[in-house]
């Protein structure tokens, strides 16, 4: 996925040439520009919770791609309690098959430094 311009573009590799798929849409508040290399994606793993930005929810494909760090997860919609945003963060903890999202208050999460 590129992001530039406050547009996402989302590209396949297909017979080892990148295409891209779908349709240059306007990027959703909250992701910043860049490269996502969201096809690196891992699957999630069971009694584990994951922290960070919904960058991208396939609705095709019944799944959502979430950037926790410098790693990507890609979650199965159909397992999740709630309904995800792309831009916002998240934390996402999974017990047995099913999971749950819970919307982090970034504005809580910063550190302030007095002088």
């Amino acid at each position: 996925m590129i992001v530039m311009n406050g547009q996402r573009i989302i590209q396949a590799l297909v017979n080892n040439e990148w295409e891209t798929t779908g349709t240059i849409k306007k990027v959703e508040e909250g992701i910043k520009p860049g490269i996502y290399n969201i096809y690196l994606a891992q699957k999630p793993e069971d009694k584990k919770q994951y922290e960070g930005k919904i960058l991208y929810i396939d609705k095709e494909n019944e799944v959502f791609y979430q950037q926790t760090g410098k790693d990507f997860i890609v979650h199965r919609l159909n397992t999740i309690n709630g309904k995800p945003v792309a831009g916002k963060d998240v934390v996402v903890k999974y017990d047995g098959e099913k999971a749950h999202l819970n919307q982090v208050d970034t504005l809580k999460r910063k550190n302030v430094l007095k002088i």
